[in-house]
């Protein structure tokens, strides 16, 4: 069966949220609470689909359904201007609100987890306790509102209001402040999430009151100034709403910012074990076994023992050298160079007149750090697409210039080549892609070089 597509949801919701408007106009019943419960579940399964965490579902919940009842306010007022049947405005609105925050939400969910395949951080079963406060956050701040509307806010905005409100400047900056470090705390404390939902209530009513106070007596510009309890009340909520919307979009952009850093991190761990597997694989394919054990046969039955020992000791070095730095991630550029010298060694058994290596590294930068094995692979491709003779010689060198270290090597077609997957290079250029650095390539007629950052 094929998946609904999110363009059909979130434009069903949008017509199911003008059709809940119309009914209960119709119908003469409050529709606020029924248009919360839509959006809630719009956010919800947008987020399931997108397989993400419960807190990031919960956090949307709670901006998106204030987000709605700012754009829902300023949709009417815009809607207003041109028509005059106070449902039609309302369905417009509502309808016009619910496809904004529906690719809104879409857009930020496909940023965050662009394969919806892979479930980001929680379990759902085991985190619900944050969309049951998302969800009692959220319903209890449209009661509160409900509420209020008739008897203390009489016809005024409350997004005008919340504007002004917002407006003081010194208030602004302080709840920016306490609440991005407020987040912090709240993100790295140990407690349940129980606890922390108590104390994040605790929190928005204790900020709230603070800065209702300090706008109602026009702190810090005013200290006499008169604040009535009906006032005060009305800053309180208004106050409320601005605190839980700027704690919600703190809160999004350190779950946004870590998330990110997260799909960085894996990545990057995936590049690595990518190319360790590269790496082993060149090691060990039956090729080089092949060869290598071919030589030590001939050696053998040439009666040259103190060769075949030396064969012995420089292949073992070899797997040596890959274990020692197996788990690593950088290798000093001195260990590696002597690495890619015991490697060559042994290919000059195989080819004893054919190749040539040359190194030239300064002395400042064989202490700087590059990738581990990439020489060898580099040493390694050049050896399997070129062809390798006494009369023209395979000529590899190593350079370095302070940024990077080079190793290029003259072109020498094979008469039958070897075809290339582009493998061994796609996952060094990973390996330094992750590092922030990138690795150059150049080829001309006759030279292939390589230009690996110094770390």
């Amino acid at each position: 069966m094929k998946p609904i597509q999110q363009s059909v949801i979130i434009h069903s919701f949008a017509l199911l949220h003008a059709l809940v408007t119309i009914l209960c106009s119709l119908g003469g019943i409050p529709d606020t609470l029924l248009l919360t419960l839509l959006t809630m579940a719009m956010t919800v399964i947008i987020c399931l689909r997108r397989n993400l965490s419960v807190e990031f579902t919960a956090i949307s919940v709670i901006l998106f359904n204030i987000g709605g009842l700012i754009i829902g306010t300023l949709g009417a007022e815009f809607f207003g201007l041109f028509l005059r049947n106070d449902m039609l405005i309302h369905a417009l609105s509502t309808f016009t609100t619910t496809e904004i925050l529906g690719w809104v939400l879409d857009l930020t969910a496909r940023r965050i987890n662009p394969d919806s395949t892979r479930p980001v951080r929680q379990q759902w079963n085991k985190s619900m306790g944050w969309l049951v406060f998302a969800v009692v956050t959220v319903f209890g701040l449209r009661v509160v509102i409900n509420l209020a509307s008739g008897s203390l806010f009489e016809g005024e905005s409350m997004v005008a209001l919340l504007g002004e409100f917002l407006s003081n400047a010194l208030v602004l900056i302080l709840l920016i402040g306490i609440t991005v470090t407020a987040v912090y705390l709240f993100r790295s404390a140990k407690w349940n999430r129980w606890l922390i939902s108590a104390a994040a209530a605790g929190f928005f009513l204790t900020v709230a009151l603070a800065a209702a106070l300090m706008v109602g007596h026009g702190l810090p510009f005013h200290f006499h100034k008169e604040l009535s309890s009906r006032d005060f009340i009305r800053l309180f909520i208004v106050a409320l709403l601005a605190e839980v919307t700027i704690f919600a979009i703190v809160y999004l952009i350190f779950y946004m910012v870590r998330a990110h850093n997260e799909v960085l991190k894996e990545r990057e761990r995936t590049h690595q074990a990518e190319f360790r597997y590269m790496t082993l694989k060149q090691q060990v394919n039956p090729h080089f076994l092949f060869n290598c054990l071919n030589i030590l046969d001939s050696l053998v039955i040439d009666g040259e023992r103190e060769d075949a020992s030396r064969y012995i000791h420089k292949l073992a070095g070899i797997y040596r050298y890959m274990l020692q730095h197996e788990g690593e991630n950088l290798v000093r550029v001195s260990d590696e160079l002597y690495f890619a010298g015991m490697y060559y060694e042994l290919l000059q058994v195989r080819f004893p007149e054919g190749l040539q290596l040359e190194t030239d590294v300064r002395e400042g930068d064989r202490g700087r750090f590059i990738v581990p094995c990439t020489l060898q692979l580099l040493i390694e491709n050049a050896t399997k697409h070129n062809a390798i003779s006494p009369d023209n010689p395979l000529k590899i060198r190593i350079s370095s210039n302070g940024n990077y270290l080079s190793i290029e090597n003259n072109l020498i077609p094979k008469a039958s080549p070897v075809p290339s997957t582009g493998l061994g290079i796609k996952y060094i250029t990973r390996q330094y892609r992750d590092s922030a650095t990138d690795v150059r390539i150049e080829k001309t007629a006759g030279k292939y070089t390589v230009h690996l950052p110094l770390l």
